[in-house]
């Protein structure tokens, strides 16, 4: 098991977000605003609100750390993402930024740790980013997300 952590500590470059179900996107801006002095343009939100979409998400920094807010709207992500030890509050995930998606993904891979969790075919992209889930049953029920950003986006807040 320590080549497998030596290997993945090698693509990791830092902390992207942490992750929080929340059952309200709207309500849990709304608290992060009183909670933080935010105001509604410090949040980036994908989709675009009004658009439909099965998950909507809310990105915020605060300090050095981005937060993602994650509103599941259809019947199967609310039911896969509420109905977690830490659906509804809490932390859900942690997010690594790393180097090569790929790179690493192979590597944990090839010690039995596979894609899984809300992404079970692998890799999506989404906008100029890559990102993956960790199956929780390979990982030890550990919810981990792993994001590539392209390489001239130094800044971490940029989602699409």
């Amino acid at each position: 098991m320590t080549d497998t952590q030596q290997l993945l500590k090698d693509h990791i470059l830092g902390l992207a977000h942490v992750g929080f179900i929340v059952p309200s996107l709207e309500d849990a801006m709304a608290n992060a605003c009183r909670v933080y002095g935010l105001a509604p343009a410090d949040f980036s939100c994908q989709p675009p609100p009004g658009e439909e979409a099965s998950t909507r998400f809310a990105f915020f920094r605060v300090g050095d750390l981005q937060f993602e807010l994650i509103e599941p709207r259809s019947a199967h992500f609310r039911k896969v993402l509420l109905g977690m030890p830490s659906g509804g509050a809490g932390i859900n995930h942690v997010a690594w930024r790393v180097d090569d998606i790929e790179a690493a993904v192979a590597v944990l891979g090839r010690n039995g740790i596979r894609p899984g969790h809300v992404t079970p075919e692998g890799i999506v992209t989404m906008g100029a980013r890559k990102m993956v889930y960790l199956d929780l049953a390979t990982t030890g029920g550990l919810v981990i997300e792993l994001i590539e950003y392209p390489a001239q986006a130094s800044d971490v807040s940029q989602h699409a």
